[in-house]
């Protein structure tokens, strides 16, 4: 009975792990960065909800810049180049590498 249980763990765990994996990142669900939307577009201060939206993309460089690829779609005022200066601005400057290069624009 103990191993028929194990055995239900580890099957669950494995149905399981992929659809966590592909959640980590979806890009086209920008909608906590709404509080950005202001200093993508222009160069600004970002709020203080933007730069605490930001903190979800520590370590997922590549996932931040498909979500603002994805959200310049939606949103043709979003530049870039002003987007990807945001975490240094908010304080997080090591979140995105130099020599980056997101949708043709790279980080110096």
């Amino acid at each position: 009975m103990a191993f028929l249980k194990l055995a239900l763990c580890f099957l669950l765990f494995a149905l399981l792990l992929p659809s966590y994996g592909s959640a980590q990142c979806n890009p086209n669900n920008f909608g906590s960065l709404t509080g950005c939307l202001s200093a993508a577009g222009w160069p600004m201060k970002p709020s203080q909800n933007c730069c605490n939206a930001l903190k979800t993309y520590q370590g997922k460089v590549q996932c931040l810049c498909a979500t603002l690829t994805a959200a310049k779609q939606k949103v043709s005022s979003i530049n870039i180049a002003n987007a990807l200066r945001i975490p240094r601005t908010c304080g997080y400057g090591n979140y995105i590498p130099s020599g980056f290069k997101c949708n043709g624009q790279t980080i110096p």
